[in-house]
């Protein structure tokens, strides 16, 4: 049986606009410009930082970037290609968003932030025939459930050391793991730490970004199945 990596980015700081700064003039302003609908439009602070200054939690919010360069990173990898890994996006207002395999994320910034609108505006990408983007009705927890993986893996900064090389070996000896990597700025997530059955650090309790994170896993399991 060939290996499947689950790949679940969670807590990931992406939503549309909060009921609270639909009415912000500057965010008023900002979608004008860019032909956006500030219902739908995706928070990002370095669009909206002003108006975040007064939101709740804003610490872990308002970062798409970091949701575009994780499937870019994710679903350009051989792993994709070769139809080892499937991806899903949990969001820190709990949604759960399914990839379609074999899919490709738009390159451009400005692009991803549209499909996204759409997203959160029709809760399929597109509206209507074969989805690219959808937002599944479960919550994260049921997802893994329904993965039925023996081996449920979260990398934090403070979990277990762990060399990614023999995090890549522990995978591929399993035939697979569902593995969560945070997708917030700051902080950690508790609902991933209740789901995972080993918490491990792949720097020795040393920060790195999410983006570090899912090349390093990615490459290396690559690398051991002999792939690059």
């Amino acid at each position: 049986m060939p290996l499947m990596l689950k790949l679940i980015l969670v807590d990931a700081a992406l939503e549309p606009i909060p009921p609270e700064l639909r009415n912000d003039k500057g965010i008023v302003k900002t979608a004008r410009r860019l032909g956006r609908d500030p219902i739908y439009m995706p928070l990002d602070k370095a669009l909206h930082f002003k108006a975040m200054s007064k939101l709740k939690g804003k610490e872990s919010r308002g970062r798409p970037d970091i949701v575009h360069k994780f499937l870019l990173d994710s679903l350009n990898s051989l792993l994709a290609k070769r139809g080892m890994l499937t991806v899903y996006i949990h969001t820190v207002t709990g949604r759960v968003i399914e990839v379609a395999p074999g899919e490709r994320p738009p390159q451009n910034y400005f692009n991803f932030l549209g499909l996204m609108e759409q997203l959160f505006k029709h809760g399929s990408v597109p509206p209507s025939g074969k989805w690219l983007l959808r937002f599944m009705d479960v919550s994260i927890s049921e997802l893994v459930e329904s993965m039925n993986e023996s081996l449920i893996i979260l990398l934090e900064r403070d979990g277990e050391p762990i060399k990614v090389t023999e995090l890549a070996r522990l995978i591929i000896k399993n035939g697979g793991a569902v593995v969560m990597i945070g997708g917030m700025p700051k902080g950690s997530s508790e609902v991933a730490r209740a789901l995972a059955r080993r918490v491990f650090s792949l720097a020795n309790g040393e920060s790195l970004t999410t983006s570090h994170v899912v090349n390093s896993l990615i490459i290396s399991i690559e690398s051991e199945l002999g792939l690059i």
